[in-house]
């Protein structure tokens, strides 16, 4: 026997198993790994800056990933309104000529109001060296390095992202928002894809204004509607970004300047601007009046020199480092040294990052008072050189999943009913639904006189759902209302609600336990039911599985109630198999719902019930059959013959007499 277990059939069978092992593993090397999922695009830039997702916190700070500055207001209040250069005063009318315009004017601006005056004044002390000397001694003008005066065409990109609280004006305190856009005479108009029913909506919009001539296009126009199916739309508010004055200021409002030089193309983080970081750094001293920057030395020993102040490349990247994931550089084409150094000393003189500005919107009916914010960026590019491809920020697209769940069994369920016998039973059923999906709830066929609290199902029920993984959201569309024409969008956390029952037919169901799994952070389940406790749901969430990296888990899970105290009573076991499946694996893979048609991906049999398990109201001759004939079988066989002597009895007694008589008189 020991040499067949070494012959060529066992080999083969070596070979095979290993062949199949080596694809399995290639299979899961080829998956993305959930971290990469969470980090794929720019939204977990937006999501990571807002500060409400512990996990893209955890990424970013583990693979030091270049991420976005959020600013809580206009980008003119975080940097003095980029005065840095110049001051603007607004130009007047004169008082006589203010009478003139009438009541009747139809002006937006204020009707004094004609125009603006950029500039700046500066006094210079007269001292003995200007006197003596009027080239030597002369001050240094304020203005050495002014830019070209002459007008100058730009590309303008406008990135707007969210909106916040949008003022509701329709009845029932919905909002169908959609953007407008003006800038010189080129207006752009996205009523067509206006979204319903939302106070928050996420945009995702980019708006690409080409050939804008500065100064005299100045003024970008960003307004909010409000989309009716019936009249005209509403405008929301307004909000105005003087782009003049980010496009001459030395700290590059015209384009956040990134945290990293990547010059990666297929990277999301990939350097955006049209000047590398020399030259902008060459710009900066040229707009501030300092000498051009210069640059000693090589690798940890390199410095540069601005304003006759020393940078050390060392002080910088001393234990940071380009990105990285387990010591291992996740970024192959970074910037070359000067560069880095360059964009470190940007970012240390002040420069305006790579951000996401916060503007209010206002309207005039309601002056001062804010209709809603939104979240934006504009980049400013000159019109006559190659652009930079732009961000894709997309709204993310839910994808199509398939949820299986298996009911396999029930354990130690409570027992909520008295037999007619006098034994605590229940008629077990399990009903399952995802959240905000109650009405689409499927649930197992009925476990009839449980008298253990086992039941048995070899139940399956399918639920068809959308899903964005990298936001680990579930998108359902449906009308907020009877009176609703549109379906709007909204996002839930995955959960699955679980509920086991006791089954009536009089009354209505009694609900015996119930609980609650959060599909991305589910609490491991248990081999076997008398493991099965409570205190799996106070599993800490670094020990937590999610369904969507598994695929498929299989355990029992505890079901309870609460009582008056709010305190949780253990109240069954559930034995289930949780399987997701993308549309095309669902595809591959059929199943269908309970035990239907195509019963595979596993085939379910027919649960092995106990003959005592049957509706008692459709089976009168099962209730006499079990019930009664299996329990009084022998009292009953008894009475019987008990009744047929008794009838014997009372038959010869009633007929002796005359027997007698007629024997005696012959």
């Amino acid at each position: 026997s020991a040499a067949s277990d070494t012959g060529p059939d066992a080999q083969d069978s070596t070979k095979r198993l290993s062949r199949r092992e080596t694809r399995r593993l290639k299979k899961i090397d080829d998956e993305p790994h959930p971290d990469d999922i969470l980090v794929s695009d720019w939204w977990s830039k937006y999501y990571h800056s807002l500060g409400t997702d512990h996990r893209l916190t955890r990424i970013f700070k583990e693979r030091n990933l270049p991420t976005i500055k959020l600013y809580d207001a206009e980008l003119e209040t975080e940097f003095n309104h980029f005065r840095d250069l110049m001051d603007v005063m607004p130009l007047k009318r004169p008082d006589n000529e203010v009478s003139f315009l009438g009541p009747d004017s139809d002006s937006d601006e204020d009707d004094t109001n004609v125009g603006f005056f950029k500039g700046a004044f500066k006094i210079y002390p007269i001292t003995n060296s200007v006197v003596e000397s009027e080239e030597s001694g002369q001050p240094k003008l304020m203005f050495s390095n002014l830019p070209n005066n002459k007008p100058s065409d730009v590309t303008i990109r406008l990135y707007v992202v969210a909106g916040m609280n949008l003022t509701p004006l329709d009845f029932g305190g919905s909002v169908d928002p959609y953007l407008w856009v003006k800038c010189g005479k080129t207006v752009v108009d996205d009523k067509a894809n206006y979204q319903t029913k939302k106070i928050n909506p996420i945009f995702g919009k980019m708006f690409e204004i080409k050939k804008v001539s500065l100064p005299r296009d100045s003024k970008l126009m960003i307004k909010v509607y409000d989309h009716d199916l019936i009249g005209s739309n509403d405008l929301i508010g307004t909000t105005v970004i003087d782009l003049e004055d980010r496009f001459l200021s030395w700290r590059r409002a015209s384009c956040g300047v990134s945290q990293q030089y990547i010059v990666e193309k297929e990277s999301k983080d990939r350097w955006r601007d049209t000047l590398k970081p020399i030259a902008l750094l060459k710009r900066m001293c040229l707009l501030k009046g300092w000498p051009p920057p210069t640059f000693k030395g090589k690798g940890s020993t390199l410095r540069c020199y601005v304003n006759n102040i020393e940078h050390k490349m060392k002080f910088f990247e001393s234990g940071r480092g380009p990105m990285t994931l387990d010591g291992k550089s996740i970024v192959k084409k970074m910037g070359s040294e000067e560069h880095r150094l360059a964009l470190y000393v940007l970012q240390e003189l002040g420069v305006v990052p790579e951000h996401l500005e916060t503007r209010t919107l206002f309207n005039d009916d309601c002056p001062g008072i804010p209709q809603g914010k939104l979240h934006l960026w504009v980049d400013i590019f000159p019109y006559d050189r190659n652009l930079p491809p732009p961000i894709n920020i997309t709204p993310r697209v839910a994808q199509k999943m398939v949820l299986r769940i298996i009911i396999w069994n029930t354990q130690d369920v409570k027992l909520e009913d008295t037999s007619i016998t006098g034994e605590q039973m229940s008629d077990i059923f399990v009903k399952c639904h995802l959240e905000g999906c109650k009405k689409d709830a499927q649930e197992t066929d009925v476990h009839y006189r449980s008298l253990t609290g086992e039941g048995n199902f070899n139940w399956r029920m399918v639920y068809n759902f959308e899903y964005i993984m990298a936001e680990q959201k579930m998108v359902l569309w449906k009308k907020q209302s009877f009176f609703s024409i549109e379906k709007s969008e909204e996002k839930v956390d995955p959960l699955l609600h679980i509920r086991v029952f006791d089954y009536d037919i009089f009354s209505s169901d009694d609900l015996l336990g119930s609980a609650e799994l959060n599909l991305v952070s589910l609490p491991p389940p248990t081999k076997t039911h008398k493991e099965c406790k409570l205190d799996i749901y106070d599993t800490p969430i670094a020990d937590r599985i999610s369904l969507f990296d598994k695929k498929k888990i299989k355990g029992f899970w505890p079901v309870f109630e609460e009582n008056p105290d709010g305190e949780r009573e253990l109240t069954g076991k559930v034995e289930m198999e949780l399987e997701v499946l993308t549309e095309e694996e669902a595809v591959e893979r059929p199943a269908g719902k309970a035990r239907e048609e195509p019963n595979s991906n596993p085939t379910l049999e027919p649960p092995n019930r106990p003959e005592t398990s049957f509706n008692w109201f459709f089976n009168p001759f099962m209730v006499f059959k079990v019930l009664i004939w299996g329990r009084f079988k022998w009292y009953i066989i008894g009475g019987f013959i008990a009744l047929l002597l008794i009838a014997f009895i009372v038959l010869l007694i009633y007929t002796s007499p005359q027997a007698i008589n007629n024997a005696l008189m012959g």
